[in-house]
């Protein structure tokens, strides 16, 4: 027993020497709360995750290291249950011997010793116990260790792919339907609205009718915060809140609960929800602390530029806190953020499912790699508004719950009057969150070419479990016994108005050939009179 715990009393030095915990795993520690990953499941399957993480053009994941992983950890976990049930075994041995009746000089009746050797065996058992103690220390490193670099290797698995999903790029994106017939039409309608009437002008640019109309000033933008930021000026300013009212009031009355979110959000809760907060370099350090080996030879870069915006208050900018380094806050790309993770390390009830809520926020991207015409203009943004909508819902009703936001996108969009589309994109157009996704896009006729304009995603557990979001659900317990037990939910969201993109719809659908713009009649009770977009208006 004594040469056994000695060998571990080495091996446990050994790993106090090389288990350092790495940044890493301080970084994940500091986090609000800690993902459940179902480490069994991503075992038992690494295959197909493997090929699931392929086919959505993720380089980064690697389900076969998650797997070897979660074998180390439970290898450990067992070692230091053993070394703490010999620990036992050893105080129960140690109490009894001290326990037993003392003779001053001959022998001990009850155990067999004199008093020298029981005090030599009591000492024998004390060298036993620390031994183990240290060795139980040293397994506690190496699993800290391997817990953070397992968790930080499953939290790069992206979520599963529904079956009806198509494989492939954004060229193999499956055409649902189109609503409308704008996208057939030559030539400028001769009221705006009636494309059986038509003029003989071409459809002009969307940023050439916003100049002329007055309704936007992206040079005083550009002066005072940068490229592609902009001031809405006059009628354009109300047509936004038109559009934040329009949206809203539709919203409320079909059971969403309105929200005016915050505008930042640590970057923990960025990450849970499936949004990349650091920064490729930061990445690759994380990536190397973790595992140890090159990210580049890995393949961890994914190559994609983050498009996060990280926020850093000028009291603190000289100060080096780890706390405050490893946990930072981010300004959202969109109000799906804050609304879900406001349910986090929450069980809900089942009543309360599902729970639909709309969100109003300032949304910002820093479209890295944006390029071309999609920068001229508003058509891409490094700032603009949006109402955003998101379910938690029943495992077994996410299905359903994606349709309904999408019945509720087509008919707000159709009632504007709008030429669309409706696509289910394929598996390289899925964000790491989305379990099945379908985009929304606008024809817009100045710019010749169908245009994003909303999507709804089905993102099934992945941001509940990263965000500890459950709710009480009835489960089959064994002998056909019902029950309840916390469950994760699903999440879901859905664009309802992301206001800069529909505004380029809306001016380059509904043009006259005099360069004004009729605004639709679903808008006109928030415009103040305004029924058409004129230069004087």
């Amino acid at each position: 027993m004594l040469r056994h715990c000695q060998r571990l009393t080495a091996l446990c030095r050994g790993h106090l020497r090389t288990a350092r915990v790495p940044v890493g795993a301080i970084l994940q520690a500091r986090t609000l709360i800690q993902p459940s990953f179902d480490y069994r499941f991503i075992s038992e399957n690494a295959d197909s995750l493997e090929a699931n993480a392929l086919a959505r053009n993720v380089r980064d994941s690697h389900p076969h290291r998650v797997a070897k992983l979660y074998d180390e950890y439970r290898s450990l976990q067992t070692s230091i249950n053993e070394s703490r049930s010999s620990l036992n075994t050893l105080s129960k041995e140690l109490g009894e011997l001290a326990a037993s009746k003392r003779f001053p000089q001959s022998e001990d009746p009850a155990s067999g010793l004199d008093k020298i050797g029981k005090e030599k065996a009591m000492e024998n058992l004390r060298d036993n116990a620390r031994i183990i103690k240290a060795t139980v220390q040293g397994y506690e490193v190496r699993l800290s260790a391997v817990e953070s670099h397992l968790r930080y290797e499953a939290a790069k698995l992206p979520n599963l792919t529904h079956p009806d999903t198509p494989v492939g790029d954004e060229t193999q994106a499956r055409t649902v339907r189109i609503h409308g017939s704008l996208h057939e039409v030559a030539k400028v309608p001769s009221d705006g609205v009636n494309t059986s009437d038509l003029s003989d002008q071409d459809f002009k640019d969307h940023y050439d009718l916003a100049l002329n109309l007055g309704i936007i000033d992206m040079e005083a933008g550009a002066q005072v915060a940068g490229s592609r930021f902009h001031y809405w000026r006059g009628a354009g300013a109300l047509l936004e809140l038109a559009l934040v009212q329009y949206a809203m009031t539709r919203a409320v009355s079909a059971g969403f609960t309105p929200h005016i979110t915050p505008d930042v959000a640590r970057s923990s809760v960025v990450d849970a929800c499936g949004f990349r907060p650091r920064s490729n370099a930061e990445e690759a350090r994380l990536h190397t602390e973790m595992s140890g080996s090159d990210p580049i030879a890995d393949s961890h870069s994914s190559g994609e530029s983050s498009q996060i915006y990280r926020v850093t208050p000028v009291a603190e900018e000289s100060r080096h806190e780890e706390g405050a380094a490893a946990d930072p806050l981010c300004l959202v790309g969109t109000a799906e953020i804050p609304l879900v993770a406001m349910k986090q390390q929450q069980i809900l009830d089942k009543g309360a499912l599902p729970m639909s809520l709309a969100g109003l926020s300032h949304c910002f991207r820093a479209e890295a790699g944006a390029r071309g015409r999609d920068t001229r203009g508003i058509y891409r943004l490094h700032q603009f508004t949006k109402v955003e909508l998101v379910i938690l819902s029943r495992p077994e009703s996410s299905d359903h719950e994606l349709i309904r936001l999408l019945d509720f996108q087509t008919g707000l969009y159709a009632d504007l009057g709008l030429t669309f589309r409706v696509l289910q994109m394929p598996t390289q157009e899925l964000g790491a969150s989305a379990y099945q996704k379908f985009d929304i896009e606008a024809w817009m006729p100045g710019r010749k070419a169908w245009g994003e304009i909303s999507s709804a995603s089905n993102c099934t557990d992945y941001q509940s479990r990263r965000l500890g979001i459950r709710a009480r659900l009835p489960v089959s317990r064994k002998g056909g016994a019902a029950g309840q037990a916390p469950q994760f939910v699903h999440t879901l969201n859905a664009t309802a108005v992301a206001v800069p993109r529909l505004v380029v719809a809306i001016l380059e659908s509904f043009q006259r050939p005099d360069g004004h713009v009729v605004v639709p009649e679903v808008l006109r009770p928030w415009m103040m009179g305004i029924n058409v977009l004129a230069p004087d208006s």
